[in-house]
C-alpha cells in the first residue's frame, strides 16, 4: 500500500540527537513528553525507544494516554498532567501512575485514599506561576503550607509550575514566573522536595530553569529548532502521486475554481488533504518539494485530496513518486510558518490515515 497513502517519517537518530543536546545541557532528571501520542509520532514506539536511551519518567496528559503506554511498556513512571478526577483513585494506584495535583481538593482526595492504603512513594503537585490554566491558586498554596505533617510522610515530593513565554528568551514573564517559584520553593523546605520548572523552551533559558527536572516535549521531536542549533528535525511527510493529468490554460483546477491556469500544465494529485492535518489556508499558496525542486499547489486542498502543478519535472516524475511536504527542504517550524500556527499544532494534527515509520 505505500503508493496509496501518505507516510509520516520519523527520524529516531535525530531524536536520539535532540535528547542528547538536552543531557549535555543538564544533568536534571529528565522527564520526556509523550502526551498526544508523542505529538502524533506514536507513543509506544517513542517511549520503548527513549527507555533504551536511559529515560524511564514520561508525562502524558490523562488517564487513557496512561493506560495505552502501561499496556506494553512496565517499570517507567508514567506523570498525569490533568491530573486525578472524580473516582480515578483506584486506576492510578493499582497502575502505580502519578497523578499532577492540580487543586487542593485533588491534594486532599488522593492524600486520604493513599494514607488508608500506607502507600508514601511520589507525591506531585503543580503550583499556578501566570499561565492562568491547571494548578493551584494561591489560596489553596497557603492551604497545602498547612499539611506538611501529611507531605513529610511521602518519599519524595515533586513541585512543579509551567512557563507562559518559555520560547520568548527576552521575555521579562519568564523571570516573573521564575520569581514566583521561588518563593513557592521557599515554602517547601523539606528533605524530600524537587521541583520542576522548566519544560522544552525552559530548558534552553540556562540552568538557572532547571532545578531538579525538566520536561522536554517539542525539542525532541524536531520543532522549535532556534531553541539551540544544534537541534535536528525529526519528522518528514511525504505523499505518493496517484494521478497525473493536463491542465490547459485558462481551465480551472479543484473546488469553486479558484486557481485559473495562465499556460497549459501538467498536474499531479496526491493524497494529502484538510482531514489530514494539511490547513486549507495553504491552498494557492503551498507548495511540496520533488527532490531539492518546490512545486507549487493549486486549488482549494480537499478533505482527501491535493493538487500539485509538477510542469517543471514533468519528464523526471511518474505515478508513484512521493512529494515532500515538510522535512528535509521545509523543516516542521518553517511549515507551521507558512500554515500560520505552530509547529505543535502541525506536528499533532497529522491524521492516523497516515502511516508512521
Amino acid at each position: 500500500m505505500q503508493y496509496s497513502h501518505s507516510k509520516l517519517i520519523i527520524n529516531l537518530k535525530n531524536v536520539k540527537n535532540n535528547l542528547n543536546i538536552i543531557k549535555k545541557l543538564t544533568k536534571k532528571t529528565i522527564c520526556a513528553t509523550v502526551k498526544a501520542n508523542a505529538y502524533g509520532l506514536g507513543d509506544v514506539e517513542i517511549v520503548k525507544f527513549l527507555v533504551k536511551n536511559n529515560c524511564k519518567d514520561f508525562w502524558v496528559a490523562n488517564v487513557s494516554e496512561a493506560l495505552r503506554i502501561n499496556k506494553k511498556i512496565s517499570n517507567i513512571n508514567i506523570y498525569v498532567a490533568n491530573g486525578l478526577n472524580k473516582n480515578e483513585e483506584q486506576i492510578f494506584y493499582k497502575n502505580k501512575f502519578i497523578p499532577i495535583l492540580n487543586t487542593y481538593e485533588q491534594f486532599k482526595n488522593w492524600t486520604t485514599f493513599l494514607i488508608k492504603k500506607k502507600y508514601f512513594k511520589k507525591l506531585v503537585m503543580q503550583f499556578d506561576t501566570g499561565m492562568c490554566r491547571s494548578g493551584m491558586q494561591n489560596d489553596e498554596l497557603l492551604k497545602i503550607s498547612k499539611e506538611k505533617s501529611i507531605i513529610k510522610n511521602f518519599k519524595e515530593v515533586l513541585i512543579l509550575t509551567h512557563l507562559a513565554s518559555a520560547d520568548e528568551k527576552k521575555s521579562k514573564y519568564n523571570l516573573l514566573q521564575k520569581k514566583r517559584f521561588l518563593k513557592i520553593k521557599s515554602t517547601f523546605q523539606l528533605s524530600n522536595c524537587k521541583f520542576s520548572l522548566a519544560a522544552s523552551g525552559g530548558i534552553f533559558l540556562g540552568k538557572d530553569y532547571h532545578f531538579d527536572m525538566v520536561r522536554p516535549g517539542i525539542a525532541l521531536y524536531g520543532g522549535k529548532l532556534f531553541f539551540n542549533k544544534e537541534l535536528k528535525n525529526v519528522v518528514s511527510l511525504i505523499s505518493p502521486i496517484i494521478q497525473i493529468n493536463s491542465l490547459n490554460k485558462g481551465e480551472t483546477a479543484g473546488y469553486n475554481q479558484t486557481f485559473k491556469a495562465k499556460k497549459n500544465l501538467i498536474t499531479a494529485t496526491i493524497p494529502l488533504g484538510y482531514a489530514d492535518g494539511i490547513r486549507i489556508k495553504l491552498s494557492n499558496i503551498g507548495h511540496v518539494f520533488y527532490k531539492n525542486t518546490k512545486l507549487p499547489m493549486i486549488g482549494r486542498i480537499s478533505m482527501d485530496l491535493m493538487i500539485i502543478d509538477i510542469t517543471k519535472v514533468k519528464n523526471k516524475i511518474k505515478i508513484g513518486d512521493h512529494l515532500e511536504v515538510f522535512g528535509k527542504n521545509l523543516n516542521l517550524d518553517q511549515f507551521a510558518k507558512i500554515s500560520n500556527t505552530s509547529p505543535y499544532d502541525i506536528i499533532t494534527s497529522v491524521s492516523e490515515r497516515c502511516e508512521r515509520v
